[in-house]
């Protein structure tokens, strides 16, 4: 079992490759018989992560969310579910050649530095943690791809700006509709971090015996799913859209990026299993 899951983490790669390219072909020419069968192609890429991701819990005797690489395997699948689930309500699928761009991206830093000798971890068989980590996973996940679709706007924007009416302006879809599918994704990600962050509290009191245990990774994702709340708030109030709601979700995005690389390295957390 361990051979075949290490020989499917170096496939897994090569295969999110394969849809970059089925990808590039669809989004800088004009396969539209191609282009129909985006839906298709995702569910199968789902198909085999879910493969992959099964046979390593097998593997290493526990869930695959043990190690920060595997939190990026499960990340690099939430994008493409959400990006599945969000693209089906839209006509254009030119978005999905970036979504897979920064899948095949994660997907491959986390084969590269996976380890196979982990000590099993009673915590990680807690059927309340992995519903704390696959919800907070999934937060991350929406707002990443919110970012995504505000950096497209600022792209799209520009170009429209200076009447640079070239592939960007001809494949990506309408202003508008960036604007609606970025909310709409950090909308997805505020409810389901916050759910995330909820059922770890619950479960610290289990474990631990307090709610707010004095943990960085804890203060720092409360801090995040905070900003990110009265952010939205603010927004929607001030009826912020446009470029101005764009630069909103793209420096929040810089912001958590930053803080994670920093938190992500700390030892003195009781989520590092080894």
């Amino acid at each position: 079992m361990k051979t075949i899951s290490q020989l499917l983490s170096v496939l897994l790669p090569a295969i999110y490759l394969l849809v970059v390219f089925l990808n590039v072909h669809i989004f800088f020419g004009r396969n539209k018989k191609l282009e129909v069968r985006i839906p298709l192609m995702l569910i199968l890429l789902l198909a085999i992560h879910s493969a992959h991701l099964i046979l390593r819990g097998m593997a290493i005797e526990m869930l695959p969310l043990s190690t920060k690489f595997d939190a990026l395997s499960f990340f690099a699948f939430a994008i493409i579910i959400l990006i599945l689930i969000i693209e089906l309500s839209s006509e254009n699928k030119a978005i999905v050649f970036f979504a897979v761009l920064l899948s095949f991206i994660i997907q491959t830093i986390s084969s590269i530095f996976y380890s196979w000798n982990l000590t099993p971890h009673p915590l990680l068989n807690n059927p309340l943690y992995a519903v704390h980590v696959v919800l907070t996973v999934l937060g991350y996940s929406a707002i990443s791809v919110s970012a995504l679709y505000a950096l497209l706007y600022i792209m799209l924007n520009h170009n429209i700006k200076y009447h640079r009416l070239g592939l960007i302006y001809e494949k990506l879809p309408p202003l508008r509709l960036l604007e609606r599918m970025s909310i709409r994704s950090v909308q997805i990600g505020i409810i389901t971090l916050g759910l995330g962050i909820l059922v770890g509290h619950l479960h610290a009191w289990d474990v631990l015996g307090t709610y707010w245990p004095i943990d960085a990774k804890v203060i720092y994702n409360n801090i995040i799913w905070f900003g990110y709340f009265i952010g939205f708030v603010i927004a929607q109030i001030y009826k912020w859209r446009g470029r101005w709601m764009a630069y909103l979700a793209m420096a929040g995005f810089g912001i958590l990026i930053f803080t994670n690389i920093m938190i992500i390295f700390i030892d003195s957390t009781f989520h590092q299993f080894k």
